[in-house]
């Protein structure tokens, strides 16, 4: 009886959201509020339960805290771009000449570098803006078009990953690097996906040009993967779509002027240039995370506020505007900023208050052990369809760790597997079915314009999801 109650918050937030009636927020504050009766079971009577509630609480918004300053900072980024030249923005990457190679340009860096600094499906629109440019109708342009979402972990600066690895008490770095680890098996099949369209559209798909799209996904992925290992979560994405973006810009011979490029690329060099060289410039990195800090919680991470991302990216909104726009555009920005962003402020601040209590009291170890007693050897076949299901109902990266990972890396332990694999196939499952949202489905008929078109894109993804589930079932056996 006691396992069903530890387990009802999570199954009530699930449940309410595939509903489709019930908003997101609402679902979520639902989740809290079942939590708290099992809270209190779990603690047996050994905490004072004020005391317990409210510095928990607390903790968990100190966590929010984090993903609330990079959601705002990110978005501030995307208005102030849209403001200063809304009609040139989408003209970020035609990079080479065939459909083909504009498509995967499209779909794969432009979008995911889009994805990897502001985050909230930018890159998404990105990428079904451009290939309805090519002719492409809407439903395919969004079946494409979501392999923009496969850098996730990466994505807003990487700060679903960073909330997961506190949570999880897992060394960041390490835990980066696990997840990119993990790609390529997915890639593989998303790169399939993309191979399928570019013939089935007639997009040029070539001998030629499959070879050239592994080469660039080898070379995207070989960077990722460093600049995890060598520099930090919050630049990987940048490190591996940037280069490779000017890199095709430079060998496309019908590119865009260099003054309407560097118009368009202006914030994105300006932020990739104070990221690396805060991360990578080793005297200039400790002084940054050595000054201004708050720490409330010994247990908690710290914020720096001269090094901390969400930081970075808005210095870099508030430089590019001060450069571009007119006083009185400051006040709409804001508007739109909070107007955007107060939905997933608030989502995030719920489900880390719900983690946080729930791992406190050790809820995640009781139900770890419930399961790995009820599946034995098989027990860790579960984390993809956890993962999976968290990811495609709540749409978020932080939302989904944050509901699940305390719970799989319990599991890990409980079945003697490595915590940090199984916490990254947690990561990056959960990541790549937040594409899959009802939510993010509608935000993309949006941007094709087809407003309502939900069921049909979902027939139009409905094997992309399976297939994904595979590689992840597949990958548990190696853990």
């Amino acid at each position: 009886m006691q396992i069903l109650l530890y387990i009802a918050p999570i199954i009530l937030v699930i449940g309410l959201v595939a509903t489709g009636r019930v908003p997101l927020v609402r679902a979520s504050l639902a989740g809290l509020i079942a939590t708290v009766p099992a809270v209190i079971v779990a603690l047996h009577g050994q905490r004072d339960l004020g005391e317990f509630f409210v510095v928990e609480s607390l903790k968990g918004a100190w966590l929010a805290w984090h993903a609330i300053a990079v959601t705002l900072a990110g978005l501030t980024v995307h208005h102030v771009i849209q403001a200063a030249a809304p009609a040139r923005q989408a003209e970020t990457v035609d990079a080479p000449a065939s459909p083909h190679r504009r498509a995967y340009f499209l779909s794969f860096v432009a979008s995911g570098l889009i994805e990897c600094t502001i985050g909230f499906g930018v890159g998404f629109a990105l990428a079904i803006h451009g290939l309805r440019r090519l002719g492409v109708a809407p439903l395919p342009a969004i079946a494409v078009g979501l392999l923009s979402q496969m850098l996730v972990p990466w994505g807003g600066l990487g700060i679903g990953t960073t909330i997961g690895a506190a949570l999880g008490h897992l060394p960041l770095q390490d835990f980066g690097l696990y997840s990119a680890s993990l790609m390529p098996p997915f890639v593989a099949v998303l790169l399939g996906w993309f191979w399928w369209w570019s013939h089935k559209l007639k997009l040029g798909l070539s001998p030629i040009n499959m070879a050239l799209d592994m080469l660039w996904t080898v070379a995207m992925f070989g960077l990722l993967w460093l600049g995890n290992r060598y520099a930090s979560v919050d630049t990987a994405g940048l490190i591996a779509t940037a280069p490779l973006l000017a890199l095709g810009w430079l060998l496309d011979r019908n590119r865009p002027q260099l003054k309407t490029m560097l118009r368009v690329a202006l914030p994105y060099l300006l932020l990739i240039a104070v990221l690396l060289s805060t991360r990578l410039i080793a005297p200039l990195s400790q002084l940054l995370q050595s000054v201004a800090i708050m720490r409330p919680f010994d247990d908690m991470p710290a914020f720096p506020w001269a090094y901390q991302a969400g930081v970075m990216l808005l210095l870099t909104a508030v430089a590019y505007g001060a450069l571009t726009l007119k006083p009185q555009q400051t006040g709409g920005i804001v508007k739109q900023t909070w107007a955007a962003g107060r939905i997933a402020i608030a989502t995030t601040l719920i489900f880390l208050v719900m983690a946080r209590l729930m791992a406190a009291s050790g809820i995640p170890a009781e139900l770890a052990a419930a399961w790995q007693a009820t599946a034995g050897a098989h027990a860790l076949l579960a984390t993809p369809l956890f993962a999976a299901v968290a990811g495609g109902l709540t749409g978020s990266n932080t939302a989904s760790n944050s509901l699940m990972l305390p719970l799989q890396a319990a599991l890990a332990g409980s079945a003697g597997a490595n915590v940090l694999w199984v916490s990254a196939l947690q990561n990056v499952t959960g990541s790549l079915f937040t594409t899959f949202f009802p939510g993010k489905v509608a935000m993309a008929c949006a941007f094709a314009g087809i407003i309502g078109g939900e069921r049909h894109v979902y027939r139009y993804v409905v094997l992309l999801m399976p297939a994904l589930l595979i590689v992840a079932v597949l990958l548990t056996l190696f853990l």
